[in-house]
């Protein structure tokens, strides 16, 4: 029972160090998603002048996770504005400093000419590809790092317990 435990003990070490690892990671494509949404819906508004509701309601863009929780918010019957919110609330693996660019991306979205969006867009655009490459070398970083730590957490309860 002993043995049992100990080897249970290093899996579960082990699965959590992998799980923060792959946050990191999560949080890398994440953010890359957000810079080509970003791109597109500067290109969107500049050649097409497409109001958001539809660029989100419809299938014009495919820019990944991000913009299909907007879109299935909006299916559920939520302005792109909320959507935009619930969106950014929705992923844990971003930070409070990503979070706060996006919900500024969203505050500011449709509140100006379509200039002072789209220069919106490019600085916000800048502001996330510097977090992008943080969140890079943090993953480069601290993924081996925390599947280190969840090993030998598990292997060191799993030694207690024997």
């Amino acid at each position: 029972m002993r043995v049992f435990l100990a080897v249970f003990f290093v899996i579960a070490g082990t699965a959590a160090g992998l799980a923060q690892g792959a946050k990191l990671k999560r949080r890398e494509q994440l953010l890359s998603e957000v810079i080509r949404l970003l791109e597109n819906l500067a290109v969107q508004i500049r050649y097409r002048a497409l109001p958001l509701g539809e660029f989100f309601a419809g299938s014009v863009s495919s820019n990944g996770r991000f913009t299909e929780r907007i879109t299935a918010h909006i299916n559920s019957g939520v302005n792109w504005r909320g959507a935009w919110s619930e969106a950014v609330c929705d992923f844990a693996e971003l930070d409070d400093g990503d979070r706060e660019i996006l919900a500024e991306v969203g505050s500011c979205l449709g509140g100006s000419d379509a200039a002072g969006q789209i220069s919106m867009l490019e600085l916000n655009k800048e502001l996330l590809t510097a977090r992008l490459k943080e969140a890079t070398a943090d993953s480069a970083k601290k993924a081996a790092m925390y599947r280190s730590v969840g090993l030998l957490s598990g292997l060191a309860i799993g030694i207690m317990v024997l």
